[in-house]
């Protein structure tokens, strides 16, 4: 098959393209690590670091969280030598850049111009080499024998893979039968890109062995790049280099969780080496005690250098302690952090003792716990007020409850009507949290007509309870005027709405003349009244006036109602209806039919009531009138 067109013989589309993607992986990253440690305001190796540590917490690799690094500094993409790389910015360090170009542009170079088509011969010139074969043989960790490939003038220009061991696996998890006969450059660009690839040509050229250890390493492969850290020795056989790696993924993902969790936990750790003097502390526990990572960790004897002043004793204790008993001791201190504020620090510390018994290092561990006391103080204050607030409750449930009781007469206090006989029932709520505004009156005036009453002072505990007194002590004073019971009910709508603070509530007002046996009534944004006659029971008709304090000026309805003999009018408040899982008509309806087969005495009727229409007594006052015509 021919080669397409501007390749060098036996070089694939693909290859460049990979290599193509090395040398933009490789730049986007050191354009990222610039943004970033201008943004941090850190050198370019510490903000590597911390490009690193954002990565793997966005779980994604070095070269695409770099991207998106320098995508998000402002800067658009132009058409460079390599593919997608950014447009240099002035603040940008120009050497670099031109350096990593010109890097970039060798590798391409270099690959592109070598013809592969002699290896196979390569390969099978290879005499046997008793040395490489040993070493493939013992050595544990990737190990791989690598020929020489020479140019016209002698110099490597790559490398064959002429065998590996079983357990040899590139970044790609490539092994023996997939490398083995490839070269490495075509397979591996980031030994260009690392410098490995000229450390490998010297080994060979000078025999002297390389060591080199625990590096980071980037390489790409049909669009996909890879980074770790290696460790990578090399040495000269007969034949060409073996090379031996290892790659260090997993005790970088478990550094990497160890530092998460020091970073998130706000926990550092450290050694006091009491025999040389000197102190080895993490970068948080640095942190924890406000000191940069140039300053030197302080020893014991330091300590009042970092530690509050006030705090001095209980550290020095702790210090003594651990001396002297040689056992771990653990104690909460205070720091004075750069700005002037305390920082709350836990610390463990944990002698290790020598053969002579006596601590030659001490373990320490700290954490940084001032979100969580500022929590507690937080949760501590809140807590005090919500006692004083709870206290204030209480007091004024047990005023809401004496003045109900001293407002409303007892049950068998209530004052006889002509024409009528009365029976009533009001229950206050179980929880005195839920005392509320429900209230009730009866007045016989002097033109021989029956006044009565009921209504609900919205809300719960002394607001209720005093806006109920003062509307049920309103409403008396207003009915000894004899005026209609939509007149009265405008009047009381104007007092309830004209209480501090504003109050509002419902209330039905009736006047029944016991010569005609006529009801005339007004109801503001009360239920309506319940009517038995005969076998059949039915709400009344009602007009839709307003509740007490809502409408300013409104002119009520006084509505006529004719009554029969054995008729019974049965009166309540939500409390008995309204439950947080029941709808409040289908409550009513049965309300309804309940009345439909009760008894007619007044008295039997609410007790049956009671009985069984299963409301919750704890949630809000319920109050019941039942009135027969004689």
């Amino acid at each position: 098959m021919a080669e397409p067109e501007g390749t060098q013989p036996g070089v694939h589309v693909a290859d460049v393209e990979d290599l193509r993607g090395a040398a933009h992986d490789r730049a986007v990253v050191s354009e990222a690590r610039v943004v970033l440690a201008r943004r941090l305001g850190v050198p370019p190796g510490e903000a590597l670091q911390h490009l690193i540590w954002l990565a793997r917490d966005l779980e994604m690799d070095l070269a695409e969280a770099a991207s998106l690094l320098v995508k998000d500094s402002g800067g658009g993409p132009v058409g460079a030598v390599l593919a997608g790389r950014r447009a240099p910015r002035a603040e940008d360090d120009p050497a670099e850049r031109r350096a990593m170009l010109s890097e970039a542009e060798e590798v391409l170079r270099r690959v592109t111009a070598e013809d592969t088509a002699g290896d196979a011969q390569i390969l099978a010139e290879v005499e046997d080499d008793p040395v490489a074969r040993a070493l493939l043989e013992g050595t544990l960790d990737s190990c791989a024998h690598l020929v020489p490939v020479t140019g016209p003038e002698g110099d490597v220009v790559d490398f064959l893979f002429a065998d590996l061991n079983p357990v040899a696996k590139d970044m790609f998890g490539r092994g023996r039968e997939e490398l083995t006969g490839l070269r490495l450059l075509r397979t591996d660009p980031g030994a260009v890109l690392s410098g490995l690839f000229d450390q490998y040509a010297e080994v060979w050229q000078t025999g002297t062995p390389l060591e080199r250890d625990s590096f980071p390493y980037t390489t790409a492969q049909r669009g996909l790049s890879r980074s770790s850290r290696m460790s990578v020795r090399c040495v000269r056989v007969s034949t060409g280099v073996c090379v031996t790696w290892r790659y260090h993924a997993a005790e970088d993902r478990v550094a990497r969780r160890l530092e998460r969790v020091e970073r998130l936990a706000l926990i550092g750790f450290g050694e006091w080496d009491l025999a040389t003097g000197e102190a080895d502390w993490t970068p948080q526990m640095l942190a924890n005690y406000g000191l940069s990572p140039e300053e030197v960790p302080p020893m014991p004897h330091d300590l009042p250098k970092v530690v509050a002043d006030d705090d001095l004793p209980l550290m020095e204790e702790a210090v003594q302690t651990m001396f002297s008993r040689k056992e771990p001791v653990e104690a909460e201190h205070r720091v004075i952090a750069p700005d002037g504020t305390p920082r709350h620090l836990w610390l463990f510390a944990e002698p290790v003792l020598g053969e002579s018994g006596l601590p030659v290092s001490i373990n320490i561990v700290s954490q940084d716990i001032t979100r969580r006391r500022g929590v507690e103080r937080a949760l501590a204050e809140t807590r005090r007020q919500m006692l004083k607030q709870q206290e204030r409750t209480a007091q004024e449930r047990r005023v809401a409850v004496t003045l109900r009781r001293a407002i409303l007469p007892d049950e068998d206090e209530l004052e006889e009507l002509p024409g009528l006989t009365v029976a009533l029932r009001s229950l206050a709520a179980e929880s005195t949290a839920r005392i509320g505004g429900d209230w009730f009156a009866t007045r016989v005036l002097p033109d021989g007509r029956a006044v009565f009453a009921i209504g609900d002072a919205a809300g719960h505990g002394l607001p209720a309870a005093a806006a109920m007194a003062r509307t049920r002590n309103g409403l008396l004073g207003l009915a000894c005027t004899g005026e209609p019971a939509g007149r009265l009910v405008g009047w009381l709508n104007e007092l309830v709405g004209n209480m501090d603070p504003p109050a509002t509530g419902t209330a039905i007002v009736g006047h029944f003349d016991p010569d005609r046996r006529v009801l005339e009534w007004t109801c503001a944004g009360h239920l309506p009244p319940i009517l038995v006659r005969g076998d059949r029971a039915s709400p009344l008709e009602v007009v839709r006036d307003p509740m007490l304090g809502a409408m300013p000026g409104w002119q009520y309805t006084t509505i006529t109602t004719e009554l029969d003999p054995g008729d019974l009018l049965f009166l309540y408040t939500d409390g008995l209806v309204e439950r947080r899982d029941a709808d409040l008509d289908e409550r009513i309806e049965r309300l309804t039919g309940i009345l439909q087969d009760a008894s007619r005495r007044p008295d039997r009727v609410l007790d049956e009531v009671l009985a069984r229409m299963e409301h919750d007594r704890a949630a809000d006052d319920t109050t019941l009138f039942a009135l027969r015509v004689e």
